[in-house]
């Protein structure tokens, strides 16, 4: 769809994406909005342009974002471009602290919106349902920014008119989610045609995932259960066998897991940067999986999880192959593509995740029978015994682990953590239940006295949040930077 569309979207693009002037900016003409949305294929264009901005955001973010601060990446033993988000000393220079490229999304997002159901001569059903992504894809893009950096500006409409001021201060993140992100998701799921399920778009069965996911932000386990049912009446999706479990990131399109995730075609995009920070022919990563997490990925063998989501023969514990189907040279080692040839398929919401949320929310709700046998579809899958109930002798326990069973790595969140390695998934489960400091300051101390550092541990709790970047905050005057940055 992209490649039919390139040419056509291009109109829109010079007017809704300016990089660095990106609604710090006026745009230069209203030749987009006043030209462009007429027909069904500009409808479709717009479209491609909304996923090409997820793409663009993820392109060398999705790490950073998900991972790169987490207890599961650490720094790479050579090089130190990891490094500042290892040991929680970020700047307004880090890579990763940039929000343009989710605004640009937000800003196509709101033109879609905007112009979408003005066109005539589309049949409704699918005007909704594109509607129903715009709606989505904004609401997302909200979500975020909302965990990277708390108070963020909040654009809802197109910017079109010099007049208008092109600078806006913060809106509160409470505010964002419930003015903004639970409407914007509630909306498309009226719209959303029910029979759509490509897994490349954001179908109704994406939006249930959002919401779940929102709702268990915040902390409000009863409609997270109740989005992740109305996901199951869909009756569309199951775990993938365990003989498949790789399909869910190599071949997305052929299994009934994924919920949602994004395409990627390095001839039409080009190679996705994301494989030079875990794993590409032509470079080193930028980081290094966490030694107690590769501890249980190599001793752990029953796990089918640990040889296909890590290169255990890789002596710097860099390459991450979870997303590379397996392609050995004659020595029997995989052969990675060079970072302009790699193709990474995100799954940004597939049905483990799904599960895995479920039982945390049945465990903060006191279900913990049912909690049980939700962690245990995953854990099963994987190859491993089920889980006992007395295994677990307390809804803590449960939720966080017991270090008699797998080290450490047992319970619901290390499951999660296990299951969704590099699915840019732990920090937010680590933000969501609160334990980030308690995480990582232990873990930060020791990668600051292995690097001739201070131990200065996570430092301020208002580091949770990434800092603005520099030239964001040059360019809109009502900004201030997060504190205490």
């Amino acid at each position: 769809m992209k490649k039919i569309f390139k040419i056509s979207f291009l109109i829109i693009l010079a007017s809704t994406f300016g990089c660095k002037k990106l609604l710090d900016q006026p745009p230069l003409s209203q030749l987009a909005a006043d030209k462009f949305w007429k027909t069904p294929d500009d409808a479709k264009a717009g479209m491609a342009g909304l996923y090409d901005g997820l793409q663009d955001m993820f392109n060398s973010q999705y790490i950073y974002w998900g991972d790169g601060r987490s207890d599961n990446l650490t720094y790479h033993p050579t090089y130190n471009d990891g490094l500042p988000l290892c040991i929680n000393s970020l700047t307004p220079t880090t890579n990763g602290a940039d929000w343009t490229l989710i605004y640009a999304t937000i800003s196509r997002a709101n033109f879609a919106i905007k112009y979408i159901p003005t066109i005539g001569g589309m049949d409704p059903i699918q005007s909704k349902d594109l509607l129903a992504q715009a709606y989505s894809i904004r609401a997302y893009c909200y979500f975020w920014l909302i965990r990277l950096w708390g108070n963020v500006p909040l654009w809802t409409e197109p910017y079109e008119n010099q007049s208008t001021d092109p600078y806006k201060g913060v809106t509160p993140a409470a505010d964002i989610v419930s003015t903004e992100i639970l409407p914007d998701l509630l909306n498309a799921y009226s719209l959303a045609d029910p029979t759509a399920n490509v897994v490349w778009n954001v179908n109704i069965g994406g939006i249930c995932a959002i919401l779940m996911d929102v709702y268990m932000y915040n902390q409000d386990y009863a409609n997270a259960i109740k989005w992740c049912d109305n996901l199951f009446k869909l009756n569309r999706y199951s775990l993938e066998a365990t003989a498949n479990w790789k399909n869910n990131f190599i071949s997305p399109s052929n299994t009934k897991e994924c919920i949602w995730s994004l395409n990627w075609d390095f001839t039409v995009d080009g190679g996705n940067k994301t494989s030079t920070e875990i794993g590409a022919g032509d470079t080193n990563s930028d980081f290094a999986v966490d030694p107690a997490l590769w501890s249980y990925y190599t001793t752990t063998t029953a796990d089918i999880r640990g040889a296909q989501t890590v290169d255990f023969k890789v002596s710097n514990h860099d390459k991450i192959l979870k997303y590379y189907a397996v392609n050995l040279d004659k020595n029997g080692n995989q052969i990675y593509p060079n970072s302009p040839q790699a193709n990474l398929l995100f799954p940004l919401y597939r049905l483990a995740d799904i599960y895995l949320m479920r039982a945390e929310a049945l465990n903060r709700t006191g279900d913990l029978t049912n909690a049980l046998a939700y962690l245990n579809m995953v854990h099963t899958r994987a190859g491993l015994p089920a889980y006992k109930a007395t295994d677990f002798p307390t809804a803590d326990a449960m939720l966080y682990g017991v270090s008699t069973l797998y080290n450490g790595f047992s319970g619901i969140l290390k499951e999660r953590q296990i299951e969704l390695f590099c699915e840019a998934k732990r920090w937010f489960d680590l933000q969501r239940n609160g334990i980030i400091i308690s995480t990582m300051t232990p873990l930060i101390n020791q990668r600051d006295i292995a690097k001739g550092f201070p131990a200065t541990g996570f430092g301020d709790p208002r580091k949770i949040y990434w800092p603005i970047n520099q030239n964001v905050l040059n360019a809109n005057t009502k900004l201030t930077q997060n504190p205490p940055y």
